[in-house]
């Protein structure tokens, strides 16, 4: 591994009784709180060779405790995966049984201390309690739509899960015609939400956080980069970056901002395209940005080593992605690694990227390195 170290100056500035919700709180902003580190990281490459009639190369993956985990979107299996890519089990699969899935898991999951939980279709979610005994959770809304408090007003799409305690998250947008990004950006980026809260004992559902004050400035240029990523930490403590924000944003539990800190990645395109308030174009503009452009697409939190690894897309001019390490509020690194490269977890004394599937190749690889 290549290592610079570097000493420089932090430059700090509190900024007091800034609003933050529904009441002032004093918010400490790091300004060029930088300590390059690490030039380029030595990533491992693990291959994990799976049986070819009972996995798609579609799915989703993780970290959870001392294993990684993949669960296939056509096939229902969940795989749990040794950090050496050895697949140490294979779990539940499509079917009607209780220990079954009886559609395809396409719209999210997640596995948190053994328990799967996964998005359905129609306003629900499953929850499967040591990969056993699948449980519904109902998802609560309202049925008429007076306004962005309103569950009812979002969908979500991609979803990223997380789950604490009794209560789970995933990211949101709004494409109802009461208000969305393409036609009432101004209004969208200052009145909605970004997060929906769900209870697991009855399936209450509360959308929570807003955009940043990037989004509010410049909602006309930014309107279809409304995506964001996030994680939760131990003390519940939200960690979001907005997809056009070098910023990221720290929220306590009542989602009221404490901290902001973050500098641009480097060799971003962020030349994006102004899209016309008309569906066609939105959509025009929303994929050609999104294969072309650079944008944040991750952001995992590592408590035991308070790390925060966020990932971005670079553009089209370079074979690279970016990956960004802040130690605490302080960038270490800002290194070049493979495409679609995402940090999901810490199995020590190795960080572990998502499972990086080739559906044509039949392949499936993770990476994995160290921070000595």
């Amino acid at each position: 591994m290549k290592i610079l170290f570097s000493s420089i100056t932090y430059i700090w500035i509190l900024y007091s009784l800034i609003s933050c919700g529904n009441r002032n709180d004093s918010i400490e902003v790091i300004i060029n709180a930088k300590d390059i580190k690490y030039t380029s990281l030595y990533l491992d490459t693990v291959y994990i060779y799976m049986d070819i009639e009972a996995c798609s190369y579609n799915g989703d993956s993780g970290v959870d405790g001392d294993c990684l985990y993949f669960i296939d979107h056509f096939f229902g299996f969940l795989y749990e995966i040794s950090p050496s890519g050895v697949v140490l089990h294979r779990y539940l699969g499509l079917g009607n049984g209780p220990n079954e899935i009886f559609f395809r898991p396409q719209l999210g999951a997640t596995v948190v201390n053994n328990d799967l939980l996964i998005m359905g279709g129609t306003f629900d979610a499953y929850l499967f309690k040591s990969f056993i005994n699948r449980e519904k959770i109902y998802l609560r809304v309202s049925e008429t739509i007076n306004s962005l408090n309103d569950a009812g007003a979002y969908t979500f799409y991609p979803t990223i899960l997380r789950k604490v305690g009794n209560k789970f998250f995933y990211n949101i947008y709004s494409d109802s015609d009461y208000c969305n990004p393409c036609v009432h950006s101004r209004d969208y980026f200052s009145k909605a939400h970004i997060i929906m809260e769900v209870d697991l004992k009855n399936g209450a559902q509360r959308p929570i956080g807003k955009y940043s004050q990037y989004y509010n400035d410049n909602h006309y240029k930014v309107n279809h980069l409304f995506q964001i990523c996030y994680d939760i930490d131990t003390l519940n403590n939200f960690y979001i970056s907005y997809q056009a924000d070098s910023l990221i944003h720290i929220y306590n539990k009542k989602f009221n901002q404490t901290k902001v800190f973050g500098f641009q990645g480097s060799n971003m395109n962020t030349h994006y395209s102004k899209a016309l308030p008309n569906f066609d174009d939105f959509n025009r503009v929303w994929t050609d940005d999104h294969a072309d452009k650079g944008y944040y697409t991750w952001l995992e939190y590592i408590d035991e080593t308070n790390m925060t690894f966020r990932s971005y897309q670079k553009g089209a001019h370079t074979e690279f992605d970016g990956l960004q390490i802040y130690q605490g509020d302080i960038l270490i690194a800002d290194v070049e690694v493979p495409k679609q490269f995402k940090v999901a977890g810490y199995i020590p004394p190795y960080y572990i990227s998502q499972i990086i599937c080739d559906e044509e190749a039949e392949t499936m690889k993770f990476y994995k390195f160290r921070l000595d």
